[in-house]
Order: C-alpha cells, then sequence, then structure tokens
C-alpha cells in the first residue's frame, strides 16, 4: 500500500483530514493507553455524519446471528451515518482485547472542565470544532465521536459508567476503510482520566488500496433496498 499521509497529533490537538472511498486510515497509539476521539463527515454532504447509535444499533447481523443492540464496536463493524449508511468499515484492530473503544459516551468539553473540575481547559468537542472549521462547520454540528482506545464500561452495581486504562500499548494501531468520501476529524484527548494520568502523541496515517474495487455510493433508499435484498435472500 502506498502511504498518501501521515501527521503526529500532540496532546490537547486535532486534526481533521478528507479520506477518498477505498481509502485505508489508521491511529496508531505511539506510547500506548491514549484516547482519540473520532467525530466523522460525509465530505460530500456535511450534514450527513456519524452516528455512534446507528452504528451500535443498526448493523446488518450475519446469516443466523440473531439481532440484538450492541454497546460497543469491533473489527468488521461498520461506522454509520444519521442516514443509517456505512461510512466506514472497522478492516483491522490491534490492542488486545479487541473492541475496547466507547461508542456511548459525549466527548469532554468545557463544560465537563468548568462545571465538575472548575478549571478553564477546552476539551475534544472544542478542539474538533476548530479543526473542521474550515470547511464552515459550526460547534454545533459536531456529533458525537467514536472514541478510540477508551475504556468505558458500564458497571451495573454502582449503575454508572467507569473509566479505566486503556489496553492499547506502544504501535498499537486501528484502522478503518472509507466507504463514502469522508471528512474526519480527530481530537487527541486532553483529558488525562482517560489515558491512565498522563496524555501521550499518537499519528494517523492514510493509505491507498492498489486492491479496492470502488462501490457503488447508493442514496439512503437504495441502500435499504440492497440490504433487504440480502437480508431476503
Amino acid at each position: 500500500m502506498r502511504t498518501c499521509f501521515e501527521r503526529v497529533i500532540p496532546p490537547g490537538n486535532g486534526l481533521a483530514v478528507g479520506v477518498n472511498q477505498g481509502q485505508l486510515l489508521r491511529v496508531v497509539d505511539l506510547e500506548g493507553k491514549q484516547v482519540v476521539d473520532m467525530a466523522v463527515f460525509n465530505l460530500d454532504n456535511l450534514r450527513e455524519k456519524l452516528s455512534t447509535s446507528n452504528s451500535r444499533n443498526r448493523y446488518i447481523p450475519k446469516p443466523g446471528e440473531k439481532y440484538a443492540p450492541r454497546d460497543h464496536l469491533q473489527k468488521g463493524d461498520w461506522l454509520m451515518s444519521t442516514l443509517c449508511r456505512p461510512m466506514m468499515t472497522i478492516v483491522e484492530e490491534t490492542p488486545v482485547p479487541v473492541g475496547v473503544h466507547d461508542a456511548c459516551n459525549r466527548m469532554c468539553d468545557r463544560f465537563l472542565y468548568q462545571v465538575f473540575y472548575g478549571i478553564e481547559k477546552d476539551g475534544c468537542h472544542e478542539i474538533i470544532s476548530k479543526a473542521v472549521e474550515p470547511y464552515g462547520l459550526l460547534p454545533e454540528d459536531i456529533p458525537d465521536t467514536f472514541d478510540l482506545f477508551m475504556k468505558y464500561p458500564h458497571n451495573c452495581e454502582k449503575g454508572h459508567f467507569e473509566i479505566l486504562d486503556p489496553v492499547s500499548r506502544p504501535g498499537d494501531y486501528i484502522e478503518f476503510r472509507a466507504e463514502m468520501n469522508c471528512l474526519v476529524a480527530f481530537s487527541n484527548c486532553p483529558y488525562e482520566a482517560c489515558a491512565g494520568g498522563k496524555c501521550t502523541p499518537v499519528k494517523v496515517e492514510l493509505y491507498e488500496d492498489p486492491d479496492y474495487v470502488p462501490q457503488p455510493i447508493l442514496p439512503p433508499d437504495e441502500w435499504r433496498k440492497q440490504v433487504l435484498r440480502l437480508r431476503q435472500g
């Protein structure tokens, strides 16, 4: 594969990059235990954006598999849009165990830091907002993010979510294939509690896959009809 982009993101910094259909996007945790918040937009229609709820609950079960709403995403799963269309596919991830990424929580923001911790600090919402500002997007346009490497399980006995140390090791990565032209925005999370007490840099890489065969990007109605035909055999 040919590398066509790479950038190291220091802690507390952001990045927005266009990813064409079929390109592979890899996020590398350089030192381990670092969380990266990721927002995704349809580059050809920025009003269509990532829905983590749809990604967990509007997936297509494998043949013979019973449908059930899920609490996490892992290799083979789609990142779905607000129109229930696949935006990206998780094609590889190296942390053990797999699937330790948060798809349930809202990203950190100045409200969190001011109201609960009494400090003035930009969170991932502000960082991503600044990264996508050149594309005409506003802070209120930012969807809930897919939080890479964040370990955020629900403790049923306590009745709340818990922030635990990520399982990613130095050099671990997660890789996506774009299923449509995407604008992908990142915040290298500045919240030390999510990163084992210390925030560290990450790297974003973009590859061209010479074996990729482009697929038609269907409008929502046609996409649903295709899914129905596949499910009905």
